[in-house]
């Protein structure tokens, strides 16, 4: 054992922590610390007394802690402790980490290693976030953070958008991975301590019910055990005390793991700096950025739309108070930056919320969103976006050659897992919403029609009406882009000849419903462009204005197919 594992555990004991006997720390070359038994234990059990738990009171002892601020000072009170060589929590501070594996901190050809990913996209923003924390709180506290020697990290934050990767990596990155800053205050400081409160942080309000809600607290010890999603465990206080209690049997030899909760690959690597393999929790996360006029509809008259937030997703170990995030669920403001949905290869339920919101975003002023025609067109758009996540995903390629920078073996196997588990999910996401399409379609198919359909059934409008709309053209220069020119040009002939069959009566029916409404619909510049490539020669039995009618009644009744022929659909109400 490590003298420095030792040290702590001894640390922790002379505070008054408990630990059960049979459980020893040791060093594993794969895992770091380890908590082990050395036989078989049964409710094994862990108390951290309330001496040794680093919270915001205990910053306000350093620090003049507002409420609210509690979190960013205990950031500080780790800087303090880290590198200022404070006494008192020592041991604690020495056994943290000596590199931190949060690709935050990765190098600039380590980060190459997850282009096309969410966390590949997201890591400059993010670390935005945390320097604008930094930077208002230096300002703030002039007179407690000097800042004649922030001078440096100042100016890197004013000019955060223009630095490049080498730059920030070299700056500020790789001293806060290491954690070797030369100024306890300086943002490569703040940096490290937030990624260390973001993977070993628990709720205050475990201890405290009252505090802040978002609140957190280290807990020295018991921040020393591995994650296991399947470990059952109790955690409770008693007398601002904090207990771990293991709720099943331990072997002999077996390590004794704590419950972050089911994560997946993306927040594990994110927030702890490790991935699992197979990981069953694995997620791919969609942030879709909707109206703030659709959001204050949905809102205030559809209850049936899910517009989740982060906390719907993670799940802890203990309950979380929800009555200030449900009020703030109820703003449309709060999801100004866009509405976050998770999905998952184990349960296909969760896409149903997504399909629900682009049924929404694809239907008229003149239908629900459940209605058969914006469901399979949201169908389409959903499976459109998942197609393009996975396309940008497929793009990457290795990366560049560099003489500067080396690649960590461990982050290469992180980023590998990570991305072949979003490439996972995303591959199974798409092939259920095929199966669902295919399902709907197929019990629907009397309500729906196509061009297949309509050469079948309509043979007048091929042999003699089509061809008619082109008299005057050069007929061997007709082609067509898609069907969705086609049919626009079969509405237009069936409405101007009043031809509709027995099959396709409804199109008619639909048709002088829409044209109530419509007289006076205003030529767009896509219907100027698509009249000028079929009737270049402007010698057509068909008007403008009559294609402009139709072309808006098709795209308003119909959906597009979004396989390789973007085939159109046209659907029947009701």
């Amino acid at each position: 054992m490590k003298p420095t594992i030792s040290a702590l555990t001894d640390w922790a004991k002379d505070n008054g922590a408990e630990i059960s006997p049979e459980i020893e720390f040791t060093e594993d070359a794969v895992k770091g610390i380890c908590a082990v038994s050395s036989a078989e234990l049964s409710n094994a059990k862990i108390k951290v007394p309330e001496s040794i738990i680093i919270s915001s009171q205990l910053a306000s002892t350093y620090f003049p802690v507002n409420p609210g601020d509690g979190n960013t000072w205990i950031k500080f009170l780790l800087c303090r402790l880290k590198f200022q060589e404070e006494l008192r929590f020592g041991p604690y501070i020495r056994n943290l980490p000596q590199t931190l594996n949060s690709p935050l901190v990765w190098n600039p050809r380590e980060w190459q290693l997850l282009e096309g990913t969410n966390l590949g996209n997201s890591l400059k923003d993010k670390l935005y976030k945390i320097f604008t924390e930094w930077y208002e709180f230096v300002l703030k506290y002039s007179h407690i953070f000097a800042s004649s020697p922030l001078s440096h990290d100042i100016d890197l934050y004013k000019r955060f958008d223009a630095m490049g990767p080498d730059e920030l990596y070299v700056d500020v990155l790789q001293h806060a991975a290491k954690g070797d800053a030369q100024l306890w205050y300086s943002f490569s400081a703040f940096l490290w301590a937030h990624l260390i409160l973001l993977s070993r942080a628990f709720p205050e309000y475990i201890i405290h019910p009252g505090c802040n809600e978002g609140s957190v607290i280290l807990l020295p010890l018991l921040d020393l055990l591995n994650h296991d999603a399947y470990t059952k465990v109790q955690w409770y206080s008693t007398n601002n005390n904090f207990y771990y209690e293991k709720l099943e049997t331990t072997g002999a030899g077996q390590e004794l793991t704590n419950n972050y909760g089911p994560k997946g690959n993306e927040e594990l690597l994110m927030g702890y700096g490790f991935v699992e393999e197979c990981n069953e929790f694995d997620y791919v996360a969609l942030k879709i950025r909707v109206p703030f006029e659709t959001l204050e509809a949905i809102l205030h008259s559809e209850d049936s739309i899910q517009l989740p937030s982060l906390d719907d997703y993670t799940t802890f170990a203990f309950e979380r108070p929800q009555t200030q995030l449900a009020k703030e669920k109820c703003n449309a403001l709060f999801y100004k930056d866009g509405v976050t949905y998770f999905i998952n290869a184990r349960d296909d339920k969760c896409l149903i919320p997504l399909l629900e919101l682009f049924s929404y975003l694809s239907k008229t002023q003149t239908e629900k969103w459940s209605d058969l025609r914006p469901r399979l067109q949201g169908l389409q758009a959903l499976r459109t976006a998942l197609q393009s996540k996975l396309q940008q995903l497929s793009l990457f390629s290795d990366i560049s050659d560099s003489k500067t920078y080396s690649i960590d073996k461990y982050r290469r196997h992180c980023a590998d897992i990570y991305r072949r588990g979003q490439h996972s999910v995303l591959k199974h996401s798409i092939s259920s919403i095929k199966a669902v399409e295919k399902s709907l379609i197929k019990q629907c198919g009397d309500r729906l029609l196509n061009l297949k359909k309509i050469i079948k059934n309509d043979s007048r409008f091929t042999q003699d009406e089509l061809p008619s709309l082109f008299k005057g053209e050069d007929q061997n220069r007709v082609s067509f882009e898609d069907t969705l020119e086609i049919i626009v040009l079969w509405v237009a002939s069936k409405v101007k000849y009043d031809t509709f069959n027995s099959k396709h009566m409804w199109i008619g029916q639909q048709f002088h419903s829409f044209l109530k409404r419509s007289l006076s619909l205003e030529v767009t510049q896509d219907v100027k462009a698509l009249y000028a490539e079929l009737f270049p020669q402007n010698k057509a039995e068909i008007s403008l204005d009559e294609v402009n009618l139709a072309y808006n009644f098709v795209l308003e009744n119909s959906f597009t197919r979004s396989s390789s022929s973007n085939e159109t659909i046209l659907v029947r109400n009701g």
